[in-house]
């Protein structure tokens, strides 16, 4: 498997993620994707657990793919910021299959379970890798002046997670029902950025292959 396809799954896992928030969202009973976290649709207890669990460990395999192939190509003699941001957003996707699978959420209100805390404790351990992945792959990109402005946006993608994920507990702790949107427009700020990543790489590695093509038809032709 080349880079290339590796790179696939930045593009295959944000998809798989929005299929799931979907379909999710359509086949729960009473659920707002504007009220209600993405965690809810496979929280303990839920209906579709089963399904949904499965799609979003689909997605979080896409993405962990997508993070192997930065860390491989570059590696750590390479760029350090590159490999260790390629690292951090493969352990956010592990992470995450495991809040979404066997670490669920507890229902709003009810008795803690050890599986409840530990989706709380790796949410949190997930937005540092996601903020530090970015920043570092941002930073990593701007030696080359063909990326500058890929941190500009890697910052504002940042700057925006940080705000609405702030909002987010102002909301919760003022009762107002608007999580499951700030919460989403958290999420999909990284990943769009994931996306958007995959999609410049994959571009990339064509015009490398065309280079090496004409400096050999120059050699076998002197």
């Amino acid at each position: 498997m080349n880079k290339k396809h590796l790179y696939l799954g930045g593009i295959f896992g944000p998809i798989v993620f929005l299929i799931n928030d979907i379909v999710g969202s359509i086949i729960t009973p009473g659920y707002s994707p504007i009220i209600n976290a993405v965690s809810e649709l496979t929280q303990r207890g839920a209906e579709n657990s089963i399904l949904l669990s499965l799609l979003f460990l689909i997605a979080a395999v896409g993405l962990v793919l997508f993070a192997i192939g930065i860390a491989l190509h570059y590696s750590f003699g390479k760029s350090k910021l590159l490999f260790f941001g390629g690292i951090f957003i493969g352990l956010l996707g592990i992470f995450s299959a495991l809040t979404g699978t066997i670490f669920p959420m507890d229902p709003f209100g009810e008795a803690a379970t050890f599986a409840g805390e530990m989706h709380k404790y790796l949410t949190y351990v997930n937005i540092l890798l996601v903020v530090l992945g970015i920043l570092m792959i941002g930073i990593g990109f701007n030696k080359q002046k063909k990326w500058k402005s890929f941190l500009i946006y890697s910052i504002v993608v940042v700057l925006i997670m940080g705000t609405f994920g702030a909002l987010t507990s102002v909301l919760m702790m003022n009762g107002i029902e608007l999580l499951g949107l700030f919460e989403r427009i958290t999420i999909y700020g990284y990943q769009s950025w994931i996306l958007i990543l995959s999609v410049s790489l994959i571009r990339e590695e064509p015009k490398i292959k065309v280079k090496n093509t004409k400096f050999f038809f120059l050699i076998s032709n002197q």
